[in-house]
This record gives structure tokens, sequence and C-alpha cells, in this order.
């Protein structure tokens, strides 16, 4: 079968890497996407990154300013379930294509939108470009590189965030269709992709509870008993060890030297804040024990012990990965310019609807002549007419997952309705000491807490497995079939059972049973050196992580999963590893058939940007950070900079590619005479895309923007364990069914006598398990109002 999503008809206007990634993922799981756009020369990094984003898809020419144009528009959507733009605050109106308008025509229609800041507040109408939300709001101020200053980042986290907030919002957008009979729109931005990536890093609590430490010689994880950096070994290669997993960091101690003079905790390690001793080791003297072995040594001796530690490799070399060869997911396309363009193909396997190989991506107007086929499938036809508050209201998941990823999945669920029960064991998670970590994953979730060792708890799980729709887990492979939670033994007690699968590396392969954290898939499909600029030694951390994207993924792939079941009335099996989410995060980063890197883009070694028109500059006193794309805006800079002589030369797309770097360096010397007020007023004023990158992150001050409370971007609540919080709230907004925060995170075993309770269990009966250590309740803790 073609996918979860057969049948589905996409009509895609927009332009830009987030709206393009979002349906080059609906087309990988079988959607139809017709991508409506103009004849235009599609050349260089724009050839290259459509060699990706638009596989799959159908391309048919219009240009809906005329009226021809719009014709064909209207004619595809006719027939369409979703359409997609990306046009920016005001201009779906002011064409007569906005969702308002479509409803009147087309009123089972899903309307997605796409913008740099959203459709209303006070940065609704600021050029929506990622570098340029990246400077204005801190981002290239946070993410550090190997020079002072502001950073281009080479990865781009924001587009990915939001595609994924796009995907999940379109879906949960068709779930509550088949139930109402009406379309909607779906809005999500930029700076909801950005706020919903920073959502694990930044919060404010009045306890000022924080895993990370922002000031002082050690900035990052402070005291934490916790260490996960690149480390240069022997050989001159890199590595990422993470000392997450029970008594990892012990361990990992004794095998560096430093044994004796390190204390073994019982319990969470990561609860027992390091000495002033072992503080030392940890943050001078481990870099320099590292260099005492070659890489493969390390990565070997870790494994055998038992402590997750991988390479940190280039882009392109994480193709010849053993583990990714044997999962199948990079797919050989062929391509009339390179033979073949090796890339990341659909990277979720599903038990009963698995997606196939996707087709090369066309040439402009390849499928003008086959408008005349598209129709709307019968499966995807709404059945009901119920009036729904929330997208996913009725959808019930039973969560058993540890630790971030897969539980921020199922939080960004939470959000748009789903009720999510968290279940834990009596030591509980052992992520919930990390207090802003839990808070993000876990938020809004009823738990659970229950000792599955036991006979009583495991015919407890049973019967709440027979009432929910979805199970989530994330455990290595073979240890959720010994607690019983394996799928087989699951779908006999729930047939049309939704069974998420989200392991570190998959549920076969050389690498299946390794553990696995972040940001250790980062490093091993690239980032570090993607974000570290050319020809640079890997940088600790690039924003966004593996944990993030195994839980935008997940969250996908049960949304995907839902509205098939919806469709077929059968559940199924499906499997997202974290390894398979990180690669998907990278997909631009393509190789020929001889596995030659085919990147659309690459970040300078001095890390300001992708080309001499989007990146950062040096001016008097400061930096500037522009954006210019097409003749017209290139023209319009030039003519406000005083140099419309440069029109002769750069006038053309071609004549910028072939003299890049000498209009590169005429641009470092306008910019380094001019001051950074000047050159941002003297750009704005002209229309010219341009920000001036802030020297620290802006996130601190955005969760008390009160513009972002109105729209529910940024939520405050009171948590019984932190006290009063304020924290990134639902970043995806859905006109008929809006999402909304149902709280804070649970306190362990805060709901177990509710659930119990639910599920027939008498008081007596919840007494009895409580007193025997079956079952636990919270202890009394003192509310700090």
């Amino acid at each position: 079968m073609p996918g979860p999503l057969d049948g589905l008809v996409v009509v895609d206007a927009s332009r830009g890497m987030p709206s393009g990634i979002a349906t080059m993922m609906l087309a990988d799981y079988g959607a139809r996407v017709v991508k409506v756009e103009r004849r235009s020369d599609v050349s260089g990094a724009e050839a290259t990154l459509r060699k990706v984003l638009d596989r799959g898809k159908w391309s048919v020419a219009a240009d809906i300013d005329t009226p021809e144009g719009l014709e064909t528009l209207h004619e595809v959507l006719g027939s369409a379930d979703v359409f997609v733009e990306a046009w920016g605050a005001g201009r779906a109106e002011a064409k007569g294509l906005d969702h308002a308008s479509l409803r009147e025509r087309y009123p089972q229609l899903v309307c997605l939108t796409v913008t740099g800041y959203g459709t209303t507040g006070p940065l609704s109408t600021r050029p929506g470009y990622e570098a340029l939300l990246n400077a204005r709001l801190g981002m290239s101020a946070e993410q550090r590189a190997h020079r002072p200053g502001p950073t281009f980042l080479g990865h781009p986290t924001v587009s990915y965030g939001t595609a994924f907030l796009a995907v999940i919002g379109v879906l949960s957008a068709l779930h509550a269709r088949k139930l109402t009979g009406r379309g909607q729109r779906v809005d999500t931005s930029l700076l909801d992709g950005m706020l919903a990536i920073r959502a694990m890093n930044w919060w404010w609590n009045e306890k000022d509870i924080s895993y990370l430490a922002r000031s002082g010689t050690q900035q990052g994880f402070g005291n934490k008993r916790l260490i996960t950096d690149p480390f240069e070994c022997a050989d001159g290669n890199w590595l990422i060890p993470h000392t997450g997993g029970p008594g990892s960091y012990k361990r990992m101690m004794d095998l560096l030297g430093f044994g004796d003079r390190v204390r073994t905790i019982e319990g969470p390690e990561m609860s027992v804040p390091l000495d002033d001793d072992e503080l030392v080791i940890a943050r001078d003297l481990v870099p320099e024990a590292f260099k005492s072995r070659p890489r493969d040594e390390w990565v070997a001796l870790f494994a055998e012990h038992d402590i997750a530690c991988l390479p940190v490799l280039h882009p392109h070399e994480i193709f010849d990965d053993d583990q990714v060869r044997h999962a199948g997911v990079a797919v050989d396309l062929a391509d009339a310019d390179h033979g073949t363009v090796r890339q990341i193909g659909p990277v979720v396997r599903f038990e009963k609807t698995p997606p196939e190989v996707p087709t090369p991506a066309p040439q402009v107007g390849a499928h003008n002549g086959r408008v005349g086929e598209l129709e709307q499938s019968p499966a995807w036809r709404p059945t009901g007419s119920r009036s729904l508050t929330r997208p996913l209201e009725g959808v019930r998941i039973a969560d058993f997952s540890s630790f971030f990823a897969t539980g921020f999945g199922s939080k960004l669920l939470c959000d748009l309705g789903a009720e999510v029960v968290k279940v834990e064991p009596p030591s509980g998670d052992q992520m919930r000491p990390l207090g802003d970590l839990w808070e993000c994953s876990q938020r809004g979730k009823r738990g659970l807490c229950i000792d599955m060792r036991t006979p009583e708890g495991q015919e407890a799980v049973r019967k709440l497995i027979a009432e929910v729709d979805v199970v989530a887990v994330n455990f290595r492979p073979g240890k959720a079939e010994k607690i019983g939670l394996g799928y087989e033994q699951l779908r006999e007690i729930n047939p049309n059972l939704i069974y998420a699968y989200l392991p570190g590396f998959g549920s076969t392969g050389p690498k299946s049973s390794l553990k696995s954290f972040a940001p250790l898939q980062s490093g091993l499909v690239g980032m570090n050196f993607i974000g570290a600029g050319a020809d640079n030694p890997p940088i600790r951390r690039v924003m966004g992580n593996e944990d993030l994207y195994n839980g935008f993924l997940g969250a996908v792939s049960i949304a995907m999963a839902l509205v098939a079941r919806q469709n077929s009335g059968s559940g199924q099996y499906l499997e997202s590893p974290q390894l398979h989410s990180s690669l998907l995060v990278r997909t631009e980063m393509a190789a020929d058939g001889d596995g030659n890197p085919l990147e659309p883009y690459g970040l300078d070694s001095d890390t300001t940007g992708w080309g001499p028109l989007y990146r950062l500059y040096r001016t008097s006193d400061g930096w500037v950070m522009i954006a210019v794309f097409g003749d017209q805006k290139f023209a319009a800079m030039t003519d406000a900079l005083g140099r419309s002589e440069w029109d002769r030369e750069f006038g053309t797309k071609q004549q910028r590619a072939d003299g890049s770097d000498e209009l590169a360096a005429k641009l470092e010397g306008v910019f380094a005479s001019m001051s950074t007020e000047t050159a941002f007023a003297t750009l704005d004023g002209a229309g010219v895309p341009v920000e001036i990158p802030a020297d620290d992150p802006v996130m601190p001050e955005l969760l008390w923007d009160e513009s972002l409370a109105e729209t529910g971007q940024v939520v405050e609540q009171h948590h019984p364990e932190y006290g009063w919080c304020r924290e990134v709230g639902v970043t995806i907004r859905l006109s008929d069914t809006p999402g909304a925060v149902r709280g804070p995170s649970p306190l362990l075993g805060q709901h177990t006598r509710e659930v119990l309770t639910e599920l027939g269990y008498p008081v007596a009966a919840i007494d009895d398990m409580v007193e025997r250590g079956v079952c636990r309740e919270p202890a009394a803790i003192e509310s700090k109002v």
C-alpha cells in the first residue's frame, strides 16, 4: 500500500522550506501533493533543494496572479482536501484565497497558513525568513561557534520545527473533519517553530529550577552529574557520550581513570550535584582523558559497559552507517543531472500501510495535462456532523515511555485534545529531576504510578490498554515484551490499537540494542559539523536535537495512524526511531551516486551564512543579517546602498551565483563603513529584508510577552512542586477546534486513584494496592503560592 495518507489530495501554492518540508512529509506517506507554481528558472541551490523537497509531488505550472492561473488553481482545489499557502500576513486575503473566502466555495477544505511571525501581532509584518528570525530573537546569539558574536545557524532547525507543527495541525484538522464534516484553518509560523524547539530549555518558574547553567565558567550542565559533549580522540576523530542511563556516570568515570575520585550514587545520579573536585574532573579533565585512545576503541569500550556513545560524523558519511543501511531509509532516486541522488526517504515504518519509495521531483509543469485526473477519495470524505471542542477530542493515549522524546510527542497531541495517561514505575521517570524537561514533555497529562512487576499491576495496565486508542513506548528492543507491553501482547487485548514504538535505533539492526540520548544522534548524522562551518571542528551543540525531532515525528506518526484508522477502521503498529527522525531533519543534505556530498547550501568557515545575500555582515559597531532574494529585492538593496552600478555586474541570478565571492567582499566593505542602526534603517526603509541580531537570547523576554499570552503561545500556570510557571503554550492554531493547555505536569502518581477508579476498581481495592506498594499516590508537597 502507498502509505497511511493514500488518497489524500493536497494543493500546495506555497514557497519556502517550512511548507516545502511539510508537504514533502505528506507526499512521502501517500498524499497526492499538487504543487502549483510559476514557470521559472530553477537552478543552483534551489534546484538542488527541489530534488529532495519536491520528490513524490505533482507540478502544475500556473501564475495565480493572472485570471488563467487562478482558474487552474480552483480547478485543482475542487478535488482537494488540503490547501497550503505561505504568502505572509494579509496576502491570502488580497488574492481572495483566505480561508473565509475558500470556505464558502469548499466547506470541507482544510487551509494551512504558514507565515514568519503569525497573521496577527506586533511582528506579523516583519520579513519571514528563518535567518532573520534567528537574528531578531537571539537564536544566533545562543548557538556558540568558533568565534565571538552572532552565528548563522547552519542547520535550519526552525524550518523543520515549523514543518512538523504544520503537519500535526493538518492531520489533526483532518481528524476533526471526519467527525464534524467541516474543514478549518490551520495556522502556524516560524515563530511557533522557534518557540516549540526552545520549550525544552526555556521556561520561568518561581523556584528558578533548571537543568542548565546559563552563567559563570561552567555554562551548560553546571554541577549536574551529566556529560554529553563532543570530545576529540587520539586519532583526531570525535565522539559524543551520554551519562544519562542508570549508573552510567560512574561507569564512564571508571573507564576514564577517575573512578577513585567520583562518588557512587544510589538511585538517579542526576539528582545529586557534583562536589567541587568532581566538577573540575567533569568539565576540565575529561576532555584530555579522551585524547588517550582512538575513537573506535572508546566507542567499543563504552558499548561493552552499556554507556551511550556514538561517533560524530560528517553529513554524507551517515549513508554508509550500518544501521542506516539495515533500515533501508536511504533511497536512490533517478536524476537527470547526477544520474542518482541518494537521500533520506520515508523514515516511519507502518505495519499495514507502508509507504512507497518516492518518485523523483518533477519538472515544473510536468503534470499540467493530468489535472483532470484528480478526484477526492471517498475514504477521506467526512462521515459525521458532531460538534468538537478540540481536534483530537476523544483520543486516548497511554504513554509508557521514559525520558523526553516520546513524552514530548504525546504532549503535543495532549495540547490538541488527546487524553494522555503517563504511566510510571514506583521509582518514577528518570527525567523527573530535570524540571524544565519534565514540564515541557509531560504537562497536561494524568499520572498513573504502578508497579508492573506485580500481577495486580499488570492486570491494571491490561484494563487501561483495553480502553485506549494509542500506546506509546520507547524501550530498547525486547524490554516491552518482558513486561507484557509488546505489540502482539497488547493487540490481543485491543485489536484496533495503534502501537507507537519510538526506540533509539530500531527494533532490529546492528545498533538496535544501544542506548540513545540527545545529542548523540545529532552528532552521528552530521549536525555538529553542519553547524560548525566549512573545515571547522564540530561545535558543542546545534539548535534543535533528536529528542525534539523524535517527539515531533512521533506526534506526526500517531496522527497519521489515527486518520488512517478513521478511513480503514484498523489500528496498526508503527515504528519511528530516534535515529530516523534525526536523519529526516537533514534530508536536504543528499549525495550523488558516488557518495559525494550534494548539498543545496553550506555554512562558510566564519559561520556568517549560506551566501552573499543570506548572511551576517559586520558593521562598524556590530552586525546585521540580510535576506535578499530575487532581482527586485537585489535592485532595492543596491539602490538603498547607493551602489546601483552593481546591477550591471550582479543584476541576474546567474551573475550573482558566478560572482558570489566578489559580491560578498563588496558588501563587507559597505557594511563595515556603516553603523548597525544606519545599515538597518537604510535597508528596512527600502523594503529590503534585514534584522539586527540580538546580543542575547530573547526567549526569557518572550515568556512575558502579553501578545503571545493572548494567543496562547505562552501560558502561565501554577504547579504544586515548581510554583508559578511561564512556559511555551500551544504553537498550532486551529480556527474551529483550537488547542489548549490542560494543566501542569503530574506529580508522581497524582491521578493513580482517579484512573484506577475509572477502570472499575473499588476504593478498598485501591487502598490495598497503595498499602502494598502496587501503586503509588503523590507525597504531600508544600505549595508555595
